[in-house]
């Protein structure tokens, strides 16, 4: 592992020893090294950092004389842009990313020069100028390499942020023309070469869609079927313990994305989304990005009530998944007990518990929604397994009576229907030693 400490202090100590005035070009190269390495640093202050990033920046930069060592020169400015960007300083940013742009020009830096470009257009963003902006993303499309993969990755980065400064203008003409750019990027990544970059193409989809839905009516039922489908493909990378924060905000938009199509059953899966990404944001640290999560989830709750009475965020949960196909059920659960247990006790006790008692309430007493939990939790550690089966013996234990009977014989079944020989045994054994008496 490096240690950026350790690193900056070895390159203080080459500068000090090679004189500028006696070996200009080494002193030059090593400044700018260092430069990079504190800007890039994940110790001490950012800002602080960035503003020794600069200092170094400016020496190297006084040291490559541009009209004989123009791509150094220009590296080192798009470093300084970067910085003064960093530090919230974009109109010096803009300066400097356009003189290394036109520095590079006719070097064969077409890449390096794409880059500066690219970085140029997201500081234009950041100014409101967005006309300038796309003609900056325009000229990094036009200049990355799709022949090499870093390439292609340039180019689908610049794609998709031309998209975002479309789509920030609002109009339908400018979601279709956002919508194009995200469908070239996700021509040029796929999540096996670049998962990040692919889900964060599918993300965009999504909020474009979502939002052209709202303006175009006679379109809107096709294109919320295409935002779903695109935040669930942006979902299968930005996990929660991968991306929690941009898991959150794919699952928020998801939420909003299915209460636009209406329904009880969207309604309901509406209701699990924001549940889910409220659960992850801290409102102290995420406070606008929890509200409007928050915000979303009382809204679906409303729609909700006016329609159905499901008594409860987790009996809406259990009748979401009494009707949803079997591998949705699965992955429904899964996601839901990965994160009730992940929760230390005893609030992990007391959501696995409330999942439970409400799942008794089925049809079918609960035999459905235990089968596919006993299968997920069987595929994780045994300490898991043990504590949601004490959750569910706890809310079978508040029953009485003929609800009683009928829960321990739906939980007695799916024991023996989703489990193998082994695994039967040991779970049977376990709820008789907790004073489980199979009926």
């Amino acid at each position: 592992m490096i240690d950026p400490e350790a690193t900056i202090s070895a390159l203080q100590e080459r500068l000090a020893s090679i004189p500028a005035s006696l070996r200009p070009r080494d002193h030059g190269m090593l400044a700018y090294r260092l430069g990079l390495a504190y800007a890039e640093s994940p110790s001490g202050q950012p800002q602080s950092n960035l503003r020794h990033a600069l200092r170094s920046y400016a020496v190297a930069a006084a040291l490559f004389d541009q009209r004989f060592e123009p791509v150094e020169h220009a590296r080192v400015l798009n470093a300084t842009a970067a910085a003064n960007r960093a530090l919230g300083r974009p109109a010096a940013a803009v300066v400097q990313f356009e003189t290394a742009a036109e520095l590079l020009a006719e070097r064969d830096r077409d890449d390096e020069r794409a880059a500066a470009f690219s970085n140029l257009g997201l500081t234009r963003t950041e100014l409101g100028d967005t006309a300038a902006a796309l003609e900056a993303f325009g000229r990094a499309v036009e200049l990355f390499d799709a022949g090499t993969a870093e390439g292609r990755r340039g180019r689908a980065a610049a794609l998709l942020n031309r998209g975002l400064a479309f789509a920030g203008e609002e109009t339908p003409e400018a979601l279709r023309a956002a919508l194009a750019d995200y469908a070239a990027a996700d021509e040029l990544v796929d999540e096996h070469d670049a998962p990040y970059h692919h889900a964060l193409v599918a993300h965009s989809i999504g909020v474009a869609c979502t939002a052209l839905a709202g303006k175009d009516p006679s379109a809107s039922e096709q294109l919320l079927d295409e935002a779903t489908d695109a935040f669930r493909t942006a979902l299968a990378v930005f996990t929660r313990s991968a991306f929690p924060f941009q898991h959150a905000l794919a699952k928020h938009n998801l939420g909003r994305a299915l209460l636009a199509q209406g329904g009880t059953a969207q309604l309901r899966r509406a209701l699990a989304c924001f549940e889910d990404a409220s659960a992850v944001l801290d409102p102290r640290l995420h406070v606008d990005a929890w509200q409007r999560s928050h915000a979303g989830l009382l809204e679906a709750e409303a729609a909700l009530a006016s329609s159905v009475d499901d008594d409860g965020r987790a009996r809406s949960f259990v009748a979401l998944l009494c009707t949803c196909p079997p591998e949705e059920r699965a992955a429904l659960l899964r996601e839901r007990l990965l994160r009730f247990l992940a929760l230390p006790d005893p609030l992990r006790h007391a959501a696995l518990a409330e999942l439970a008692a409400a799942s008794v309430g089925a049809a079918d007493h609960g035999l459905a929604i235990i089968d596919a939990e006993l299968t997920v939790l069987t595929e994780l550690p045994t300490e898991h397994l043990e504590a949601a089966l004490l959750a569910r013996l706890a809310a079978h234990h508040r029953l009485k009576g003929a609800c009683r009977e009928q829960a321990d014989r739906a939980l007695d079944q799916a024991v023996g229907d989703a489990l193998n020989g082994p695994q039967r045994i040991f779970v049977r054994d376990f709820l008789a030693a907790h004073g489980f008496e199979r009926s």
